[in-house]
């Protein structure tokens, strides 16, 4: 599932994912949008997002499996 529908998932907007996740809320629109690639980010990055949005840092890149070809 993408960092976006997670988010929307949880009820947060980009400012209380910031807030909970300690990341800029530029850095995670820049994420949300595809201007900073998910499968780019940092192993911390994801780690404060996933502790954030309570789920596992693999959960994250599930889009970005599903989009890439094999």
């Amino acid at each position: 599932m993408s960092l976006r529908k997670l988010r929307i998932e949880r009820g947060l907007t980009l400012a209380q994912l910031s807030m909970l996740s300690g990341l800029h809320y530029i850095k995670i629109h820049y994420i949300e949008v595809g201007k900073i690639k998910i499968e780019n980010i940092r192993l911390s990055t994801a780690l404060k997002l996933a502790r954030a949005l309570d789920c596992r840092p693999e959960d994250l890149l599930d889009e970005a499996r599903e989009n890439a070809s094999l």
